[in-house]
């Protein structure tokens, strides 16, 4: 995993045990290329002998397990997890599996398919698999119970900018100009979509005044 996911990720299991909840297993999280397009074709390959076409195969295989180059796996920002060691739709009913339903936005994660936006991501519903994106953006994607595919447009009708402060949020008017990238100034650019992006940026200096 990228560094930010890891930690993030380690903060998160102390406090599930600080809240007595235990035994959460990490069981998958970067992914290479060849690893992703093996574990894809597996699949396909399970299909055909069951007697559907290739395309077909791949559809079906997809609505689980991403193609080759398109897994969030291969970003290390995305990680599965569970208590037995089997990924299963029945985690949600475990106690890790609702305390992360409830808490994993606290430290930047979201469940990334969630059951009832399988219709806007195309994947079925995973409660093991969780994406990081950052405190920010979990916590409004959360508190809007949004998927992520619809982050970037509620932002840009919402025609405002996210300013993060003490572990809040404010979502400021975009008639403000946000803080600009300068020598005073680390960021990242993260791509979504064609013509999309999501500029997370942090100040050295502090927050601008407004």
């Amino acid at each position: 995993m990228r560094e930010a996911a890891r930690e993030a990720f380690a903060e998160m299991v102390k406090a599930m045990e600080v809240d007595e909840i235990y035994g959460l297993r990490l069981q998958s999280a970067y992914r290479a290329y060849a690893y992703q397009r093996a574990i894809f074709e597996q699949r396909v390959k399970e299909l055909l002998q069951k007697g559907h076409g290739r395309d077909e195969a791949e559809v079906l295989t997809a609505r689980s397990i991403q193609y080759p180059g398109a897994s969030e796996h291969q970003l290390g920002l995305a990680l599965d997890v569970s208590t037995d060691g089997k990924l299963s739709q029945s985690f949600a009913d475990t106690a890790a599996g609702l305390w992360l339903a409830e808490n994993a936005h606290c430290f930047g994660f979201i469940i990334r398919y969630q059951k009832s936006k399988t219709d806007i991501t195309n994947i079925i519903y995973e409660p093991w698999h969780l994406r990081y994106v950052g405190k920010p953006h979990a916590k409004i994607i959360y508190d809007n119970a949004i998927a992520l595919e619809e982050y970037p447009e509620f932002l840009q009708k919402s025609h405002m900018y996210v300013v993060w402060e003490d572990n809040h949020y404010y979502l400021v008017s975009q008639t403000i100009a946000p803080p600009q990238e300068d020598e005073d100034t680390t960021g990242s650019k993260t791509g979504y979509g064609a013509d999309s992006y999501i500029v997370t940026v942090k100040r050295l200096g502090g927050l601008p005044a407004f």
